[in-house]
């Protein structure tokens, strides 16, 4: 595969994409200090400092200067050729999966397995809410499942131990919390990012992902557990009582409307490659919504639009990546591309990594693995590695010891259980 103009643009502004992506917190920091001085220039930086934009402001570049070289109806006609089923499926499921109904179901299981544990309270609502949480994501979505846990553990963990909250205490859980948020949605085909990417190119249906990453993932994600309630047990022992229900039984979405959620979400996961159906599926349940809005929170629209204008900018960049991709990919195997990819996760999203992998034709079923393996198992060391991790620190921020993420301490504390799910997705 030759190296054409068309295709170094696309390099360059996915690389540009990237390296602004690992700026992104300055960016930010800047928007701040512009804020009274220069109003416009801060709304732009602080526009241009949200990960998740970034990828679809450069995927807009790129598409301008397609159109510019090629024409207007070329582009267009390029851009008809794109797949963009995957993104679409998760804009709508991410909404689905994240209202009112669905997270007060995700909470009644949650709870309800946590009083069958023989543990001290803390402890036992500690383990469950980051061994069960993160599973449930392979239904419910990475972002759905990290909203539900992060919330549970602002209620019933960090907030009874206010004041007493350490630094070991809040990144070895923040640690614990993405790595398996990260493998946990693996059982699936349809519910990580990273696997949504590659599973219509590659043909992989649920019962291959759970047979070959899915019992994996389970594994992974209690033995983190168990490594993360043995580091703070005592800690969580100064947990009394536990409130971990949002909201009170009387104020629950009826048991009828969490049923007719499901089956959406139900309807929506069959349809997933069909976006014609997922759309008109999604424009049902907005109508539905209005009609029981009195049982209902507010649509996460926001948080899903900038999910989905992300994994769209990725669509687009990634779609002329194979002219230097192949070679790489293609010259190396087994443990040096593992650990190549698993090196590569903490600096880019863990979805632009499979994406980019996507499009090389030649690539062998091991090396797939490989390849998604390394990717969901180092998404849990920063901040950047998978989409959910933003959201679930913006939830937990205000318990952070200094209000602002450490990225060397995170990455230190993520180093064992990525380890532990590393050695585990490899030599199993």
């Amino acid at each position: 595969m030759e190296m054409t103009t068309i295709g170094f643009i696309a390099t360059f502004c996915f690389m540009c994409a990237l390296v602004m992506s690992l700026v992104a917190g300055k960016i930010l920091n800047l928007s701040d200090k512009l804020k009274t001085t220069r109003p416009f220039v801060s709304r732009f930086l602080h526009f241009a400092g949200e990960p998740e934009i970034v990828f679809g402001m450069w995927a807009a570049i790129f598409l301008a200067a397609l159109m510019i070289m090629n024409g207007f109806q070329a582009g267009l006609f390029w851009m008809d050729e794109r797949n963009f089923s995957e993104v679409a499926f998760v804009f709508v499921i991410m909404i689905l999966a994240s209202s009112k109904p669905v997270t007060d179901f995700a909470e009644m299981i949650i709870n309800a397995i946590s009083r069958l544990l023989p543990f001290a309270p803390g402890i036992r609502i500690y383990a469950t809410i980051l061994f069960i949480g993160p599973l449930l994501g392979s239904l419910i979505t990475e972002p759905a499942a990290m909203t539900i846990a992060a919330l549970l553990l602002k209620r019933s963990v960090f907030k009874p131990l206010v004041g007493k909250i350490s630094d070991r205490l809040f990144y070895s859980t923040l640690a614990a919390l993405f790595v398996n948020i990260s493998i946990g949605g693996t059982l699936t085909h349809f519910a990580a990012p990273p696997v949504l990417m590659v599973a219509r190119v590659w043909d992989w249906d649920t019962q291959y992902m759970f047979m070959n990453f899915g019992w994996k993932a389970v594994i992974a994600a209690l033995i983190n557990t168990a490594v993360a309630v043995w580091i703070n047990k005592k800690d969580l022992k100064g947990i009394k009582k536990v409130s971990g229900v949002a909201h009170a039984p009387s104020k629950r979405a009826p048991a009828w409307i969490i049923g007719v959620h499901l089956v959406f979400i139900t309807l929506c996961v069959l349809s997933v490659h069909h976006p014609s159906f997922v759309i008109g599926l999604f424009i049902f349940f907005l109508g539905f919504y209005a009609i029981t809005k009195e049982e209902q929170s507010a649509v996460r629209i926001e948080e899903s639009m900038l999910v989905g204008f992300f994994l769209g900018g990725l669509v687009i960049l990634t779609a002329k990546q194979g002219w230097w991709l192949k070679p790489i990919l293609s010259s190396i195997e087994n443990l040096q591309l593992y650990l190549g990819t698993l090196l590569l996760a903490p600096v880019t999203d863990n979805a632009a990594i499979t994406s980019l992998a996507s499009q090389v034709a030649t690539l062998s079923e091991n090396s797939k693995y490989l390849i998604v393996a390394a990717a969901v198992v180092g998404g849990g060391m920063t901040i950047i590695a998978n989409a959910p991790n933003p959201a679930g620190f913006a939830l937990l921020r205000a318990y952070c010891p200094g209000k602002s993420l450490k990225p060397l301490k995170l990455l230190l504390s993520a180093l064992i259980p990525t380890t532990i799910a590393g050695i585990i997705f490899w030599f199993f």
